[in-house]
């Protein structure tokens, strides 16, 4: 090994410049790794809803239902925060044999 500070200083712009082209190659496939995550991302088909309400109960007033409750028939679907304001807002009782309030979090 060479003991001239110019040659050492030369070696490390070296191996910098180097260093350089990994970090870049590197930063490529992150690139091309999250475009893949991206797409198949987007191809996958959204969750199914947790909530919902009967679309008409003849004249029983509607009431909240969680997705798979089987004590009601076809459902509109809610999101969790639109289940949450037909609980509490619009005060639209929850199904007694489900109990999407409880699983909500909405206490009494």
């Amino acid at each position: 090994m060479s003991r001239d500070p110019r040659v050492r200083l030369e070696q490390l712009r070296f191996l910098y410049n180097i260093q350089l082209d990994h970090l870049r190659q590197t930063e490529h496939w992150i690139r091309v790794a999250e475009e893949r995550v991206a797409e198949a991302a987007s191809r996958e088909p959204p969750p199914p809803p947790q909530w919902g309400y009967p679309h008409a109960e003849g004249d029983r007033p509607p009431t909240v239902h969680a997705w798979d409750c089987s004590m009601s028939g076809p459902k509109k679907p809610l999101t969790h925060e639109q289940a949450l304001r037909a609980l509490t807002i619009d005060q639209i009782p929850p199904c007694v044999y489900c109990t999407p309030d409880r699983d909500l979090g909405v206490l009494e």
